[in-house]
């Protein structure tokens, strides 16, 4: 689920509680102006506003102007204000949501099957993540390694435990008709349920994308390669590079 507000009108503010002179939309807004239009105060089901992770501010055409991840939400003179961190150069930016509200400075929730339906758009949002998470899960996996080492010992050997540490698992993500995904390595044929080894397309799983693939290599993984792609923006242009079309084929195939 994610939290959308859909911009209205352009006007000018007094007493703003962000502290901003003119709030709703016009033309060449930067991401960071349109998300703190954004942020409210709007009014919006609270226990819903409440729950989700991500917020998505938007043209009076739906067009996706800024994402943000987030942190807290407060209630301000009876509606409510989102605080978060801007996302910049989110993936979704740019992008226009399918199912549509005529309703204006308002938050609302949409989830990503009926915001983005079954549209390629969703599926090359799908994909992004399932880079992004693996990228992440990695890194972190060599951040922490490199943290926990004895300080004594010698830097290469440190530097290459974490390197061998890293290049264990994940190595693939498994994506799911449903857009799930879930981690696995470091062979992709087949999948280990509760030890039970199983085609992971027999429990839905219509793909699996291997960083090998992505990367273009068959040897070990380097982290200043993988760095760059715990980056939405940086996942999704590597991504593209490889040809959308070709990417995520099988997963729109199996829609």
């Amino acid at each position: 689920m994610t939290l959308r507000v859909r911009l209205g009108d352009r006007r000018e503010m007094r007493d703003h509680p962000l502290g901003t002179t003119e709030a709703g939309f016009r033309a060449g807004l930067t991401q960071q102006e349109a998300f703190t239009r954004g942020r409210g105060p709007f009014s919006g089901d609270a226990e819903s506003v409440f729950s989700e992770r991500e917020l998505f501010v938007t043209a009076p055409d739906d067009e996706v102007l800024a994402v943000a991840t987030i942190t807290g939400v407060r209630e301000y003179d009876g509606e409510l204000l989102v605080d978060g961190d801007l996302v910049v150069d989110h993936e979704r930016v740019g992008t226009r949501l399918l199912i549509r509200t005529p309703a204006e400075n308002v938050f609302s929730c949409a989830d990503e099957e009926s915001a983005w339906a079954g549209s390629v758009e969703r599926a090359r949002w799908i994909y992004v993540r399932a880079v992004v998470e693996v990228a992440t899960v990695k890194t972190a996996s060599y951040d922490r390694r490199l943290a926990g080492a004895d300080p004594a010992a010698d830097p290469a050997t440190t530097l290459a435990t974490a390197d061998e540490t890293m290049q264990v698992v994940p190595r693939y993500v498994m994506i799911h008709r449903s857009g799930k995904l879930r981690l696995g390595g470091p062979y992709a044929d087949v999948a280990d349920w509760d030890g039970h080894v199983e085609p992971w397309s027999d429990y839905g799983y219509v793909d699996c994308l291997r960083l090998d693939d992505v990367l273009g290599t068959s040897g070990d993984l380097d982290i200043d390669a993988l760095r760059p792609l715990t980056s939405r923006a940086a996942a999704a242009e590597l991504l593209e590079s490889l040809g959308w079309d070709k990417v995520v084929r099988r997963f729109v195939e199996a829609r």
